[in-house]
């Protein structure tokens, strides 16, 4: 999935993936249901770096990322989600953000993202 970016396309695309239910504004996840990892890849507003990381709920880490709790990206808040790949398992998941980290990986999610946006 690729992404215009907008906060209305991420909470589709999570909503479409992750929550069940018939309350649109308190989504729940059914037992047993099967769980979606996402793979994404933020770039900073403030410095135009990329970042690429993974997560069941990706709203809730992009809004940990902009409100500086993490290390690794508080030197570029605000960031701006550019790129979202669902997968069934966290394991397919790491392994492609792994490869996003990648040359390879970086070239392949950045065309994707020129396509789509």
């Amino acid at each position: 999935m690729e992404s215009g970016c907008g906060a209305a396309w991420l909470a589709r695309v999570l909503w479409e993936h992750e929550a069940v239910g018939s309350n649109p504004t308190t989504p729940t996840i059914r037992r047993g249901a099967p769980r979606v990892f996402y793979v994404y890849v933020l770039r900073s507003e403030k410095t135009g770096r990329s970042y690429a990381g993974s997560a069941a709920d990706v709203t809730e880490r992009v809004r940990r990322h902009n409100t500086g709790e993490t290390k690794s990206t508080r030197h570029g808040v605000p960031w701006k989600v550019v790129y979202v790949e669902p997968f069934h398992t966290r394991a397919e998941a790491v392994r492609r953000e792994l490869y996003f980290k990648t040359g390879h990986g970086r070239a392949e999610w950045e065309a994707r993202a020129q396509r789509s946006g």
